[in-house]
């Protein structure tokens, strides 16, 4: 086992740390916002685009990644069954907590969690969710399966809502 860097040991508990963590996501979280902010007024739509572009291949290269923490394989994607093995793996990562599915079938995939750790800041431009999630969320369907299509966004809890609500759809 890899011992723990020095400067990951901290001189407090974990609970403290949790508060410590909580805040440094508060502020990332702000950070983010605002180079996506400079990034829309500095480049417009090329660099919307740009974003959109990069988080798609992001997502479709980490798609293994997630598969192999989920301990899946690329049978368990030949339909939206199993989607769920991931996801769950990404939402758990992220601290997004959800009550189950809305759909799970071999066509449709439809889950909704109930907390986000960065809508305190994602609300002030929530079209972040949009170009940023959507687009790593497309990749990583697509490179489970390239029939997969993730449909996007129906509720965001940084455009007001009480939950993030999202939809794979198995593609004839």
């Amino acid at each position: 086992m890899k011992e723990t860097p020095e400067y990951e040991k901290y001189p407090i508990s974990e609970e403290e740390m949790g508060k410590h963590y909580k805040a440094w996501m508060n502020a990332l979280g702000d950070f983010i916002m605002d180079l996506f902010k400079i990034g829309k007024e500095v480049g417009g739509d090329e660099f919307i685009e740009r974003v959109k572009s990069d988080f798609t291949m992001k997502g479709k290269m980490e798609a293994s990644y997630w598969m192999k923490r989920a301990g899946a394989t690329a049978d368990d994607f030949k339909d939206c069954t199993d989607v769920h093995k991931v996801q769950d793996v990404i939402d758990n990562n992220f601290a997004n907590f959800y009550d189950g599915y809305i759909e799970k079938t071999p066509g449709v995939f439809e889950k909704e969690v109930k907390t986000c750790p960065v809508a305190k800041s994602f609300c002030k431009t929530p079209e972040i969710c949009d170009v940023i999630l959507e687009s790593y969320e497309s990749g990583v369907m697509k490179g489970l399966n390239p029939k997969f299509n993730f449909k996007g966004f129906s509720k965001l809890i940084p455009k007001g809502d009480d939950t993030c609500r999202f939809r794979v759809e198995l593609e004839d």
